[in-house]
């Protein structure tokens, strides 16, 4: 097994933020047969997000599964600041570190910079896996003066296909020829953009069948043949990898292809192969069309044709079965996904489930909220109250701002129409008010954004909170000593 770890970090103009996450891939190599050891680890969630208070959005937990085969759990794990392999620590959430689960919290102390790196040991020493957990933070905002210009889009190219399988026989030959399809799509920023791909050394067996460049509306694709009876260049080699160079906008990018051999069983049953892939990538623009999701599932080197599939959407911390979706694709609308979205899709197979995660990504305009209170942060001797309230921007422009002025009192020119968010520190309230023509009224009209609003206590701890709205009235009572706001901005 080998895992690749990408640190990426990312300036945002708007907020005037550099951001820095971390993602990793493990490519593992997998021998079929009755007698095969297997280890894997997936999680509901990999990362832990932090809003401009540094306060928990999102998750607040990721439940790490371990699924093996011809071997037993023996252990978790962390690496500490030394880079050393620690038994993970036994606390409230986790009594045993010997199970099949794994509970993670932000406050559990794994995190290195961040950054937390855990594996499952197994009654193997060479069998295991390993996984990461990010804390993203979402930084300060900028100061008020002007916005700095936006800079280039940054290049990159999403492949539909990273890595296949290739169904060979116990001799590590292929069992019939194939084609393997890399779907491709170039952009510059969020534009899509055309693109062409430059095919690196390929191994015996292996030969290039077609090669369409991308344009700005439709992706490229490259496909390549995989002979019958061929050892791709030794029976001994189980993996590869195929370079592939992309030229965007007069520069180039490079990508790693990775093919791997699903060889059958010499003796005893066939091991299953079973993935999700997106044919045609896994990017929309602005919410808009659909993605084709699709899985692969081969028994030794045979196609599966008679399972049962069951998709499911991951959504507010759990995962959430699709009513319908029973069949080996699934079609995504593009407005269902927003920012990223994952997907994962559980074959059942001879009695045994068999599941795989996708993630896609809308490639949207930025969004950027920023709370502001008139009063300030702080109230004084338990007296008196704050008034909060959200802006939204994009691409440096606001959208669906204030209807009217916040005060404690009436306009004194008003006209017919006008709005008015009436602040009432008596009755611990703000009111949206219309005149009329002749005296003021509540408002029927509302904002076009919908404003969800959370609130945690001093310790942390979530609190029952149930003001909503643009602007909300935010009294003394309501604080015991600190209290840190979260507002959900949507559509």
């Amino acid at each position: 097994m080998i895992t690749y770890i990408c640190y990426i970090s990312y300036y945002d103009s708007e907020t005037k933020n550099t951001i820095n996450i971390t993602a990793d891939i493990t490519y593992t190599l997998v021998k079929n047969a009755a007698n095969a050891k297997l280890c894997t680890v997936s999680s509901d969630t990999y990362v832990f997000k932090y809003d401009t208070s540094q306060a928990l959005v999102g998750a607040s937990q990721a439940t790490l599964t371990a699924q093996v085969q011809g071997v037993t759990v023996a252990k978790w794990q962390y690496k500490n600041n030394s880079g050393t392999w620690t038994d993970y620590p036994t606390t409230s959430d986790n009594t045993s570190i010997t199970g099949g689960t794994l509970v993670v919290k932000p406050a559990h102390n794994i995190f290195v910079n961040n950054v937390a790196q855990i594996r499952v040991t197994t009654s193997e020493s060479d069998v295991f896996d390993t996984i990461t957990i990010t804390k993203i933070y979402d930084g300060a905002k900028g100061d008020k003066g002007n916005p700095g210009s936006a800079g280039t889009g940054g290049l990159s190219v999403v492949l539909g296909n990273e890595t296949q399988s290739i169904a060979c026989t116990s001799a590590g030959k292929t069992a019939a020829a194939s084609t393997i399809s890399i779907p491709f799509t170039g952009y510059v920023g969020i534009t899509q953009t055309a693109c062409t791909c430059a095919v690196g050394t390929l191994p015996a067996g292996i030969t290039v069948k077609t090669n369409t460049a991308s344009t700005a509306s439709a992706a490229g694709k490259l496909e390549l043949s995989v002979a019958a009876s061929s050892d791709l260049g030794n029976a001994s080699v189980l993996s590869g990898d195929i370079t592939l160079t992309f030229t965007i906008s007069g520069k180039t990018i490079t990508k790693v292809f990775t093919w791997t051999k699903s060889k059958a069983g010499s003796n005893g049953a066939s091991a299953v192969v079973f993935s999700v892939y997106a044919p045609n990538g896994t990017i929309v623009q602005n919410q808009s069309g659909t993605i084709q999701l699709a899985t692969s599932a081969y028994v030794g080197s045979s196609v599966i044709t008679s399972a049962t599939y069951q998709w499911a959407k991951y959504s507010g911390g759990s995962w959430t079965n699709i009513s319908g979706a029973t069949v080996g694709t699934l079609t995504v609308s593009g407005a269902d996904i927003v920012n990223i979205q994952s997907y994962r899709c559980t074959m059942t197979y001879s009695g045994k489930n068999y599941v795989d995660v996708i993630t896609v990504e809308d490639k949207s305009d930025p969004y950027v909220s920023e709370m502001l209170s008139i009063g300030g942060y702080t109230v004084k001797n338990n007296l008196g109250g704050l008034v909060p309230y959200i802006i939204v921007r994009t691409n440096q422009k606001e959208v669906d701002p204030l209807l009217g002025n916040i005060s404690e009192t009436a306009p004194s020119t008003p006209t017919s129409g006008m709005f008015w968010y009436k602040v009432d520190h008596t009755a611990k309230t703000v009111t949206l008010i219309k005149y009329n023509g002749t005296t003021w009224v509540n408002a029927t009209e509302k904002q076009s954004l919908t404003y969800t609003w959370y609130a945690q206590d001093k310790d942390g701890k979530e609190v029952t909170f149930s003001k909503t709205g643009k602007v909300i009235y935010l009294s003394a009572e309501d604080i015991d000593s600190l209290l840190t706001l979260q507002c959900d901005v949507s559509k």
